[in-house]
């Protein structure tokens, strides 16, 4: 059949008639091009757009993306109405010269929405933060939580998507999810934005440290703090206070320069979620990674980096300094203490999952000395009859000293802060807890991520595990059946096929004023395929783009960061918007399209009819005849 024909407007019209009736085929055309369907899908799409305008501006981007732009049905409704145009302008055949501009402006409107399901489906929106001096990073955070399960069944990592925030699960309503191959289900039944792990000091027969729980309270401020105090233990034999003073618990001794001790697990998998604890309160100002010396291949090691204050970079391979003191600058000292080739967190406490690096993480220790003497450190310990000593000094000077006694409160000189002996064990352990909410009574609370609270459950049998919270960034473990499963929760990560690094941070200001005028990036790219190296630079509207080139601008294939955020305390570091669409060109194309068809049907309009005179009716043209029309004049 021809697309275009010069068959009359009549003719054509029979045509079209006939084939409608005779064909099935046609019939299908017709039915999915009817002008009903169309109104339906587009009185359908708004409404769902102005749902979605509505969720956007009243509660949360995500909220409107995943109930309506990214949602199944909107998917559906976007595909269908597109087999609508395409159908409405095979229900035109025979096309006559008039009916381009309609064609061009349907199949412009078509590419425009499979640019926008492209985008959808294979785009994507993230985020990365990048200080000075920081290894360069491929890992970008996006907005959407996620479940990745480790499968044993299966030998695979699955994904599930579960948006927690938006599927908020609760006791009478757990979520749940199928774990495939396994016969064993994912229950979910309480979300918590914030979590706390609460310690508590409690009888261990086997242990070598006496603990005590200690509360220090100002009415005037209106705060009580609480500390859980382990005797001449390293990690938790003292404590900072707000930065003003030292809680320790030590024997006394005479006065001696002031150690300071800071202590970080580093991850390799997930180098910018290290968790770092300074004990008494000062920060060694080193920052220091668990870095693969090659992602990309199988044989690969593990090195430990560290970037002193100076920006010098110092190399050591993990094999070689396990359970080893490095010496540093400043007569400093590093321990690699521990490493967990599969970290996992059980029962709150580190453990390795596996002897296989596949969540590779280590403990590590830094001690220092310094010159300087705490101004306040309240000291604390006890005599072999149970009693618990005391002493206060000030610039090490002692200017209190006695017994405290359980439950009394005992001034500190400090304000009208008061110390408060709530627990004493002499054979001590820290027992760890993770609730929902901060404790009110007898615990120490310390602020973790979001968390979800679920087990397993076998489907045939019923049985299930213990249920256990599982932390955002942190892996859980769970074991049913025989079938060990490794289950974390939080952010969908995107790796990207190139590393990024933060070269330079400025912050110009108006002339005159503190307030910014422009924020600016200076990156590295590095591609480790091709060894390519670029610079580039993002401004507050104007992004940089990583591979560049033109040819990739219009096929969509850029990487762009645009400036986010930035942190005013801190103007080494630098957050980016990643944005990567690879149907922006058919969306380009699509509008273009549409331009060309409405500027077309401008153009090529159907002539008007003739009109004789006043008197005489229009008569229109016969393209196909050879016969004019008469008028009385031409009649001999």
């Amino acid at each position: 059949m021809r697309l275009f024909s010069p068959l009359s407007e009549v003719e054509r019209k029979k045509l079209i008639e006939e084939r409608k009736k005779s064909s099935t085929f046609w019939k299908i055309i017709h039915l999915l091009g009817s002008l009903r369907l169309a109104i339906f899908l587009l009185l359908s799409i708004a409404f769902g757009c102005a749902i979605a305008t509505f969720l956007e501006s009243r509660l949360d981007t995500q909220v409107a993306q995943f109930y309506i732009y990214k949602s199944p049905w909107f998917f559906g409704w976007l595909i269908l109405l597109c087999v609508n145009l395409f159908a409405v302008t095979l229900t035109r055949i025979p096309w006559k010269k008039r009916h381009l501009g309609f064609i061009v402006t349907h199949y412009g409107i078509i590419i425009l929405l499979m640019g926008a399901l492209v985008g959808l489906k294979k785009g994507f929106e993230g985020f990365i933060t990048l200080e000075v001096g920081d290894a360069p990073s491929n890992r970008l955070t996006t907005k959407d939580t996620v479940l990745l399960v480790k499968n044993p069944i299966l030998n695979e990592i699955e994904e599930f998507r579960f948006p927690a925030e938006l599927w908020k699960p609760s006791p009478k309503s757990p979520r749940a999810l199928n774990i495939p191959g396994t016969g064993l289900k994912f229950y979910a039944d309480d979300y918590a934005r914030e979590l706390f792990l609460s310690e508590d000091i409690t009888k261990e027969p086997n242990s070598e440290s006496s603990g005590v729980l200690i509360e220090l309270k100002s009415k005037m401020a209106n705060q009580a703090v609480r500390y859980v105090l382990l005797k001449n233990d390293p990690s938790r034999g003292s404590e900072d206070f707000f930065g003003m003073a030292r809680l320790e618990m030590k024997d006394p001794s005479p006065a001696e320069e002031m150690s300071f001790h800071e202590s970080a697990v580093l991850f390799a998998n997930a180098p910018d979620q290290s968790v770092i604890h300074a004990h008494e309160g000062v920060s060694s100002n080193y920052r220091y990674f668990l870095l693969w010396d090659n992602p990309a291949v199988a044989n690969r090691s593990l090195f430990v980096v560290l970037i002193g204050q100076d920006g010098e970079k110092r190399t050591w391979p993990l094999n070689e300094i396990i359970h080893k003191t490095v010496d540093l600058p400043g007569e400093a000292k590093m321990e690699v203490a521990e490493y967990w080739p599969n970290f996992s967190l059980k029962d709150g406490k580190p453990t390795s999952l596996s002897g296989e690096p596949l969540n590779p993480a280590i403990l590590v220790h830094i001690h220092w000395q310094n010159d300087h003497r705490a101004n306040l450190i309240f000291r604390l310990w006890d005599s072999p009859d149970g009693i618990i000593n005391y002493q206060l000094l000030r610039k090490g000077k002692i200017y209190q000293e006695g017994q405290i006694e359980r439950d009394k409160p005992l001034p500190l000189g400090w304000g009208d802060w008061s110390a408060t002996l709530l627990k004493f064990e002499p054979h001590a352990s820290i027992k760890r807890e993770i609730q929902k909410i901060k404790p009110a009574e007898s615990a120490v609370a310390q602020l973790l991520p979001s968390g979800l609270h679920c087990w397993i459950e076998d489907k045939k049998t019923k049985e299930k595990t213990q249920p256990l919270w599982i932390l955002s960034g942190y892996p859980q473990s769970f074991v049913l059946d025989n079938i060990h499963l490794q289950i974390s929760f939080g952010f969908k990560t995107i790796t990207l096929p190139f590393r990024v690094s933060l070269e330079k941070f400025e912050v110009p200001r108006n002339e005159g004023s503190d307030s910014p005028s422009d924020f600016i990036s200076t990156l590295r790219f590095e591609d480790p395929q091709t060894g390519k190296t670029v610079i580039g630079k993002a401004h507050m509207n104007y992004p940089a783009s990583f591979p560049g080139g033109l040819w990739r601008s219009v096929l969509g294939l850029n990487y762009k960061f645009s400036q986010s955020s930035w942190n005013p305390q801190d103007l080494n570091e630098s957050t980016l918007q990643v944005l990567y669409d690879p149907g922006w060109p058919l969306k380009w194309v699509g509008s273009l399209m549409i331009c060309l068809g409405i500027l077309t049907m401008f153009l090529i309009s159907p002539k008007p009819p003739v009109v004789l005179d006043k008197d005489t009716k229009s008569i229109p043209k016969d393209e196909n005849s050879s016969c004019q029309p008469t008028t009385p004049h031409s009649i001999s």
